[in-house]
């Protein structure tokens, strides 16, 4: 396993999965993924989604761990919807 997620954003703001561009097209950034002020991170909704959740848990190793382990997002999670 790799180092947990920490809900930085970077996969779905950067690299969208194939569910998304499933449901959505190829978009620069996926339009389920939002900032939950509560949590301090990003959530996935497409994942807690009642009808295609588990679907996107599974193609997504949701629990597996990060995607992108040294990516620097991780130590500076925080609400990107503003950065351009």
């Amino acid at each position: 396993m790799s180092k947990p997620c920490v809900g930085c954003g970077w996969c779905c703001i950067q690299d969208p999965c194939m569910e998304s561009h499933r449901k959505y097209g190829y978009m620069r950034r996926c339009p389920d993924l939002f900032w939950d002020e509560e949590k301090g991170r990003y959530m996935c909704g497409l994942m807690l989604d009642p009808e295609m959740g588990e679907q996107v848990r599974r193609s997504q190793h949701a629990g597996q761990g990060c995607y992108a382990p040294l990516n620097l997002w991780r130590d500076d999670v925080r609400n990107r919807d503003d950065d351009k």
